[in-house]
């Protein structure tokens, strides 16, 4: 009796278990489809040219050098997921998208063609992404309706605006490419509820490739020499 009483407890919790599993044939379907909501936070990695460290050979102290350097800002990505099953652990996902953002640089110390006090000047540039991004998704196990997760892969990003802050002032003009790839990883947490599954990530994006294009007679491009786009980003899935 004892062992029977054992054995009906088990099975009445296997059952309850099974019932309180959400979504329980989610991973053997072989594709599905979702969207996503995302806040970078964005702004380039700067590296300086040989133009700006030779201001501090003549300036020792830097008391006259103007100051280069990047600001980071909120932006906003959205887009639509396509995963493709390659085994119990492993997903390959296609997740394009468009992404705003408004990068900065913010130029210090500047002193005005009319000779008046030195003054802080920020740039920005904004871009509108299409966004194709490729990865990979490993997934632990899943533990009742909660499985972590990491993801990696590539992103290739086409700028559709103009690519180049808006001033008038030659001397200050910036541009970037309209092409960039960048390495993309993060980590995640898939939640199962009824009738869909919800995913809170957090992704790094860094950019493999100079973004920065020198401008003649631009007082501002003269002093970098190099910038990549980077990014932190939540980003929400809905699948």
């Amino acid at each position: 009796m004892l062992a029977l009483a054992l054995l009906g407890g088990t099975t009445a919790s296997a059952q309850r278990k099974i019932r309180d599993l959400n979504k329980p044939g989610y991973d053997e379907r072989p594709v599905h489809y979702g969207f996503y909501l995302a806040l970078p936070y964005t702004g380039y990695n700067l590296q300086h040219s040989q133009a700006y460290a030779d201001q501090f050979i003549t300036d020792p102290n830097g008391t006259n050098a103007v100051s280069v350097n990047t600001k980071k800002s909120l932006g906003f990505y959205t887009g639509l997921v396509l995963n493709v099953r390659i085994a119990d652990y492993l997903d390959a996902r296609f997740v394009p998208g468009v992404g705003f953002y408004n990068r900065s640089i913010e130029f210090a110390n500047v002193r005005p063609e009319d000779g008046g006090e030195p003054i802080d000047d920020t740039q920005s540039i904004n871009s509108t992404m299409i966004e194709l991004p490729v990865l990979l998704k490993y997934k632990a196990k899943r533990r009742s309706n909660y499985r972590p997760y990491l993801v990696a892969g590539i992103k290739p990003g086409i700028d559709l605006g103009k690519g180049k802050n808006t001033v008038d002032d030659e001397a200050r003009q910036l541009q970037v490419e309209s092409f960039d790839l960048a390495l993309e990883y993060g980590i995640g947490l898939d939640i199962f509820y009824p009738y869909f599954k919800f995913a809170p990530e957090l992704r790094f994006s860094h950019g493999l490739l100079n973004q920065h294009i020198p401008v003649a007679n631009s007082d501002y491009s003269n002093f970098i020499q190099k910038t990549t786009n980077h990014n932190i980003s939540l980003i929400l899935f809905f699948e």
